[in-house]
């Protein structure tokens, strides 16, 4: 190399540059070897790193969540046909899941009081499928109502007060 050759300053120049900029950069909250995982190479075991199943990161954050038995209580009326069977869906339908002290508690209506004590036998059996087919939990009992009487509502001419018994007495 002659003297004249600019190549040893430049390569000065540059490598004071670099230290300067290593010295003033501002400083990360992280260093580099707390980000890396332990083991930085892929493995044919499957671990977080890969991606997941969407219905699986659903299931698992409605577990999270706390709100599996709500889900499977709404599952329950889309899915009554199959639990039941279509000819006992036909006469009798879920009326809606509530929280008691001794649990969930399922309403069904039956149409007929014939259709509500065959129901009434056949609970066991309701929570066995309900359990098969939504999940543990969903229900810890169920309530067999017959049919709602008629509601007797007043028409535009009734008289105000206690009704026949008035002219008695």
């Amino acid at each position: 190399m002659s003297s004249d050759d600019p190549t040893p300053d430049l390569a000065r120049a540059m490598i004071a540059r670099a230290k300067w900029s290593a010295k003033n950069a501002p400083q990360q909250t992280r260093s580099r070897s707390t980000t890396r995982r332990p083991s930085s190479y892929s493995s044919a075991r499957t671990d977080d790193r890969d991606p997941q199943r969407v219905d699986d990161v659903l299931r698992r954050w409605v577990r999270d969540q706390g709100v599996e038995a709500e889900i499977g209580a709404g599952g329950l009326a889309a899915l009554w046909e199959e639990i039941v069977g279509p000819e006992m869906a036909d006469h009798v339908m879920p009326d809606g899941v509530t929280e008691t002290d001794a649990g969930r508690e399922l309403l069904l209506r039956a149409e007929s009081t014939a259709w509500a004590t065959q129901v009434r036998m056949l609970i066991p059996q309701i929570q066995q499928r309900i359990a098969q087919t939504l999940g543990p939990g969903i229900v810890d009992r169920i309530k067999v109502v017959g049919p709602a009487p008629p509601r007797r509502t007043p028409g535009p001419r009734r008289v105000p007060g206690p009704g026949p018994r008035d002219t008695y007495g």
